[in-house]
């Protein structure tokens, strides 16, 4: 059963014993109640020999309602990978702002993701770098479920390991402000289960 804002699921964690988590918060949970934004991110780090396993994680998982998109360039706002970041991206855009000329050209060789509209939901995944931003709260609740549902699946998979992840919102000019930041998969998945924001 899925319901707001909250998940239920099973979680196992590194190859140990399942247990059952009553209730798993969305990661953004802290920015809503914070009252911050107005752009959601999430960026995780792995091991860099888990680069090919990790996109096949992402592959693999049931993404519904994004389209899958991979490109190889310079794509200067994505949200995974540093700035001017040559190299492969296999991308996730929400239905409502894919369309053909989702990625545009700029000068020199460079590229821009372009959003039809003000709310999006992108899902990146450069090497080994996992990345969700979600514009101006995202697009509905089905569509941050789900960026939810992948984190918890990837940090809970033994084939992968997580070296360091974080929370934070900006964008648009506002200043940008860090939530959480942490150095593995238990203290994400503890993260997911805390009751009150410290804003």
């Amino acid at each position: 059963m899925i319901y707001i804002p909250e998940l239920c699921l099973c979680v196992c964690i590194e190859g140990k014993s399942c247990f059952h988590m009553s209730t798993i918060k969305n990661w953004f949970w802290e920015i809503q109640e914070c009252r911050q934004g107005p752009h959601y991110y999430f960026n995780a780090t792995f091991a860099l020999s888990d680069a090919e396993c990790l996109v096949a994680l992402v592959r693999q998982h049931s993404l519904s309602g994004f389209v899958h998109c991979q490109f190889v360039g310079n794509l200067i706002n994505a949200p995974c990978g540093r700035c001017n970041y040559q190299g492969a991206y296999d991308l996730y855009i929400d239905q409502y702002n894919y369309s053909e000329n989702f990625i545009s050209r700029l000068e020199s060789g460079k590229y821009t993701i372009t959003c039809l509209h003000s709310q999006w939901n992108i899902i990146g995944v450069c090497g080994n770098e996992l990345a969700i931003e979600y514009g101006s709260g995202g697009i509905t609740d089905t569509h941050n479920e789900t960026g939810t549902s992948l984190i918890v699946a990837i940090a809970q998979s033994p084939e992968v390991t997580l070296i360091d992840w974080q929370v934070n919102s900006g964008g648009e000019g506002y200043q940008p402000v860090g939530f959480e930041i942490g150095k593995s998969a238990t203290e994400l998945l503890a993260y997911l289960q805390i009751k009150e924001p410290f804003c």
